[in-house]
């Protein structure tokens, strides 16, 4: 993409951490300048989400990251691995995504996982790995994008597709804000791991038998926030609100139709 005068912030969804903040990680994304072919960002932040998605209660966690990117084709970091081309507005590309699959038990992890008690009895979702396609559009200010992901863990298989829009708002030279808003829709098979309880977890937890179906699973909307110290180092916040919808939101598991994440990190761009 072209050079731009100020800096610029891109703010992708990644990192099947289960709360929408990560789209915060990408922010560091600033304009190319130094020549090099390496990108390589590091930070450390924090961030209070939902134990789990569809739960009333919260958890803290903190959340060290680091980002690489070479000749501007490949990436690896929060979101997974990355190997994209682009042209002007154009993006598209193909990856690994992860997803922290979920526990029973409470959980004690750095944010890779989910877990609450409540959950006993339904057992362990582990972590998977997905297939990924993407692709992003940007459509005069407007910021489009979306991605399928094709997950293959022991217990996730599920398809999951998300489809994003931001507009990101340069109030100064350093300062950004971008309001961005997703919704995500999954199959069957990911619906049921995660929102479903068979005939055997009925039996084995608190919660009544639940069919899940495929459809659009949950709708976010939210702010993140970047500041620009200098060249190198950098600030970043995210507010976002997640509402569940479909069978997501008719599931037993889901105390909460509504979910709050909150974020902030301070990095550094080498």
């Amino acid at each position: 993409m072209p050079n731009r005068k100020r800096p610029r912030f891109s703010t992708p969804r990644g990192i099947a951490l289960a709360f929408s903040t990560a789209a915060f990680f990408g922010a560091a994304d600033a304009e190319q300048n130094s020549g090099s072919k390496f990108d390589i960002t590091a930070g450390i932040g924090a961030a209070m989400r939902p134990t789990y998605l569809g739960s009333d209660r919260y958890q803290a966690s903190p959340l060290p990251f680091i980002s690489l990117r070479w000749n501007d084709m490949v990436a690896l970091g929060p979101e997974g691995l990355r190997i994209y081309w682009h042209d002007d507005a154009f993006t598209a590309g193909v990856g690994l995504a992860f997803d922290g699959g979920r526990s029973e038990k409470d959980s004690n992890t750095l944010g890779f996982s989910n877990g609450d008690s409540r959950l006993k009895g339904m057992g362990k979702i582990n972590a998977a790995v997905g297939y990924q396609g993407f692709i992003k559009y940007e459509l005069g200010m407007v910021e489009l994008s979306t991605s399928v992901t094709k997950y293959e863990g022991s217990q996730n298989k599920g398809l999951v597709a998300r489809f994003g829009a931001g507009v990101p708002l340069h109030l100064t030279d350093r300062f950004m804000v971008k309001p961005h808003a997703e919704a995500q829709w999954a199959n069957d098979s990911y619906m049921r791991t995660f929102f479903g309880v068979s005939a055997q977890q009925a039996l084995t937890s608190r919660f009544s038998q639940f069919d899940a179906h495929s459809g659009i699973y949950d709708v976010t909307g939210g702010l993140t926030f970047n500041y620009a110290f200098d060249k190198h180092w950098f600030a970043m916040s995210d507010v976002s609100a997640a509402i569940l919808t479909g069978d997501a939101r008719k599931s037993p598991l889901s105390y909460s139709k509504t979910g709050l994440t909150v974020s902030t990190a301070i990095g550094y761009r080498f």
